[in-house]
């Protein structure tokens, strides 16, 4: 499936309170790190989001093994383990629950795309995943904001979208 064909990579979507709290949660355990993972939701509802999926943030082992390369730590930067996206995105097609939205968060700064980000997931133009993007904004401990990122087509960039939280 195209990633033009999937809606959810537009944005307006509407997240189930439960799972909005568990990504708010799993920021709040990560923190001075960031947290990262995936949120599903039925292929046939779609603007919801209603699963999630936490994933190990790989930055300080890149880091580890090459400062040069991967200068940064989880403290500023994610990374997830792009094998294991692959399958995790084609297991949820397979099934009727697309991964909708990769999540992340920052600590002590705000709920933006930062330019980082925007370099990983779009690169000439091209969206990485078909999905959209939550960031989660940690600050002194406390979940300050939330936003989700969507990218706008044929470009390196992304603009915020509508986030509802809904019942669930």
């Amino acid at each position: 499936m195209s990633g033009e064909a999937l809606p959810w990579i537009s944005g307006d979507l509407e997240i189930a309170r439960s799972v909005m709290a568990q990504i708010e949660q799993h920021a709040l355990e990560c923190y001075p790190s960031e947290s990262c993972g995936f949120v599903f939701g039925p292929a046939d509802e779609p603007a919801r989001l209603d699963g999630i999926q936490r994933e190990e943030n790989e930055a300080d082992k890149y880091h580890e093994l090459d400062p040069v390369t991967f200068p940064r730590t989880s403290n500023t930067y994610f990374k997830i383990n792009e094998l294991r996206a692959a399958r995790t995105f084609e297991k949820g097609e397979s099934e009727g629950r697309p991964v909708k939205v990769i999540y992340h968060s920052h600590c002590d700064a705000g709920a933006y795309f930062s330019d980082e980000d925007a370099a990983t997931f779009a690169n000439g133009g091209e969206l990485m995943w078909p999905c959209a993007y939550i960031v989660v904004s940690v600050v002194d401990g406390k979940v300050a904001e939330r936003r989700l990122w969507v990218h706008v087509p044929n470009t390196n960039r992304f603009e915020e979208s509508t986030l509802t939280i809904g019942e669930g």
